[in-house]
């Protein structure tokens, strides 16, 4: 029987950078992982556990009002996130991964903390690994999920149960008397990762353990580090990247670097240039970088990113209009098209935020009288962020564009990905 510590929890949250001063929220679903990590957790940390109610199944409110009531018997902040409005369809588990997240940020952002921790464990790893095997991942995919992962804005997801057996947090919750929830779709094997759970229950391979598997995708880790330098340094060489969210890339350099190296940089470039926070499937890249090689490139699109044939043989890289986020009331703070950050201040009633659009462009090339000295060509100044009144273009920050003279707008790129590699 192996027993978890407050103490060796303190020790993982260390090697991820978190100190017990540091304000943590911890994903809290009232299941066994999230309710050990929470108790082990707010026995040393400043505390606030996040539950996310999905809507998705009846009971989901009732579990988030029996993790509230043991925050309150145990004197430990606790909200409640709703995912309201439609709900997908199809892939369903992994819409509702993106909204949990997109909730626990914006609660994150309004509050000042800096870290979310999760409760994924050694056999969620093998999970993962085994999935992403079946799927047909290469190196970056059998890695696993990461110890620590940049959100962005700031804030940064760590997981410092990683390494320990589920055994163990089972272990660990029977030891303290700690009660839990049980969620019944994790025994439902219509989801592909219960009928993995339950595979490696009784592995046909001797040898075929969680631990094991968890330790390839530590060794696969090193082995996408030491691929992410190299990529990183291609892309210095390769691409430019603009804060208007486009970049210009030398198609030359294609086949400069392994062909490994170029198609994560290629990912990367797309992962940049969308906001989003996962990256296309392999066949597609290559699609993407036999497109980008040919003599008489005509464009490509890829993950909402506009590639494009530009000046002097090089090639820039757009958000694809279609693909932006759709028009939303002007915020005084928010996330746009997961591309921007965005802050304003003053009465913003009944002004819309949007894209700049091809109208918007043609309407700015007459108002404008410096128009030609913006320096931003017209691919990517269609996808900027504009505030509209109506029909009235009212604002396009990058652009220098205001007659908002009793509000202040204030943009700040969040795409990050290619600047720190």
């Amino acid at each position: 029987m192996a027993i978890l510590t407050k103490e060796a929890l303190i020790e993982a949250y260390a090697a991820l950078g978190v100190r017990p001063e540091d304000k943590v929220a911890v994903a809290v679903s009232g299941g066994a992982d999230s309710m050990c990590l929470l108790a082990l957790t707010a026995a040393s940390f400043d505390v606030t556990a996040i539950t996310v109610d999905h809507s998705l199944r009846d009971g989901s409110a009732a579990e988030a009002d029996w993790v509230a009531r043991y925050c309150a018997v145990n004197n430990i902040p606790h909200v409640t996130l709703t995912w309201e409005g439609d709900k997908p369809t199809a892939n369903i588990q992994a819409g509702a991964r993106d909204a949990r997240y997109a909730l626990m940020m914006n609660w994150c952002r309004k509050n000042h903390v800096q870290y979310i921790a999760t409760a994924h464990h050694q056999d969620d790893q093998a999970e993962t690994v085994l999935l992403r095997l079946a799927r047909g991942s290469g190196v970056y995919g059998l890695a696993g999920m990461a110890p620590t992962r940049d959100l962005g804005d700031g804030i940064i997801l760590v997981r410092p149960l990683l390494d320990i057996p589920k055994k163990d947090l089972l272990d660990t919750l029977k030891d303290i008397g700690q009660d839990w929830l049980e969620d019944p779709s994790n025994q439902s094997e219509a989801y592909d990762r219960v009928r993995i759970r339950n595979f490696l229950k009784a592995p046909p391979v001797e040898g075929l353990s969680a631990k094991r598997i968890a330790a390839t995708a530590a060794r696969m880790r090193r082995s996408r580090d030491a691929l992410e330098y190299y990529e990183g340094q291609w892309l210095k060489t390769a691409v430019t990247v603009h804060d208007e969210a486009y970049i210009f890339l030398k198609p030359s350099l294609l086949s400069s670097e392994p062909e490994e190296v170029v198609l994560r940089g290629l990912a990367s470039i797309c992962r940049h240039v969308s906001g989003e926070g996962y990256v296309p499937r392999m066949e597609k890249l290559l699609r993407l970088r036999n497109a980008l090689g040919a003599e008489n490139f005509l464009g490509h699109t890829l993950y909402g990113v506009k590639f494009s044939p530009y000046e002097n043989g090089t090639v820039m890289g757009t958000r694809e209009l279609a693909a932006a986020q759709a028009p939303c009331a002007l915020k005084h703070k928010q996330i746009w098209d997961k591309r921007f950050a965005i802050e304003t201040k003053g009465d913003i009633s009944g002004l819309t935020l949007t894209t700049l659009g091809v109208r918007g462009w043609a309407g700015l090339k007459k108002q404008m009288t410096s128009f030609n000295k913006i320096g931003v060509p017209r691919l990517a100044g269609i996808a900027l962020p504009a505030v509209y009144k109506g029909e009235e273009l009212c604002a396009v920050p990058h652009l220098g564009y205001d007659t908002l003279t009793t509000i202040e707008i204030s943009v700040s790129p969040t795409s990050g990905c290619l600047t720190q590699k």
